[in-house]
C-alpha cells in the first residue's frame, strides 16, 4: 500500500523529472527520510520535503528536532549545496523556498524545532508564507514555481 507521504513525494518528483533538465536524484536517507539531493550539470541542491494532508488552505508545518539536526548536517557535510524546503500542500501544489529566505521569518533566538510555518493560497493566487508571530515572508511564492526554483539562480518571488 502506498502511504500519503510516498504518494505526495512521488507527485513532486514527477514534476521535477518533467521539468526537462537532466538530473540525478539521491535519497539522503542517512541524513533524514525526507531529504533528497538533486544534481544537474550546473547545480547541486538538497530538498527537505514537508507534507500537509489538510485538503484546503491554510496548511501548517512544524519543524522537528530531527529536521533541525538534518539541516545542520547538510550544512556541515555539504557546504556549497543550495538547500530548499518544499512544503507539499496536499493536492494543491508545492511551495518551495530557499532555506536562507525561509530563515528570514523564523525566530533566530531559539531552535527551529517546534517553530511553525503556515502556507496559504487563495484560488488562482500565489502562496503566502508566515512564520512564528505571524511574521510574513517578504513576497509571495508563485504556485508554478516548483521545480523551476531549483534550477534558477534567482529567489522565488512574485512581485
Amino acid at each position: 500500500m502506498i502511504n500519503d507521504q510516498e504518494f505526495l513525494h512521488g507527485a513532486a518528483f514527477l514534476r521535477l523529472i518533467d521539468h526537462g533538465e537532466r538530473l540525478t536524484i539521491t535519497h539522503a536517507s542517512s541524513i533524514h527520510s525526507s531529504i533528497y539531493q538533486v544534481e544537474t550539470e550546473s547545480r547541486k541542491s538538497a530538498i527537505l520535503f514537508k507534507v500537509s494532508k489538510k485538503p484546503k488552505s491554510a496548511w501548517s508545518f512544524t519543524f522537528s528536532s530531527q529536521e533541525e539536526l538534518a539541516l545542520d548536517t547538510l550544512h556541515n557535510k555539504y557546504r556549497s549545496i543550495s538547500v530548499f524546503l518544499a512544503f507539499i500542500c496536499h493536492k494543491d501544489g508545492i511551495c518551495c523556498i530557499a532555506q536562507e529566505r525561509l530563515w528570514s521569518i523564523l525566530d533566530k533566538d531559539i531552535s527551529i524545532a517546534g517553530q511553525h510555518i503556515s502556507v496559504s493560497r487563495k484560488t488562482h493566487g500565489s502562496y503566502h508564507v508566515s512564520g512564528p508571530g505571524r511574521q510574513h515572508l517578504d513576497q509571495t511564492v508563485p504556485q508554478n514555481d516548483w521545480p523551476r526554483v531549483l534550477f534558477s539562480n534567482q529567489d522565488n518571488t512574485d512581485e
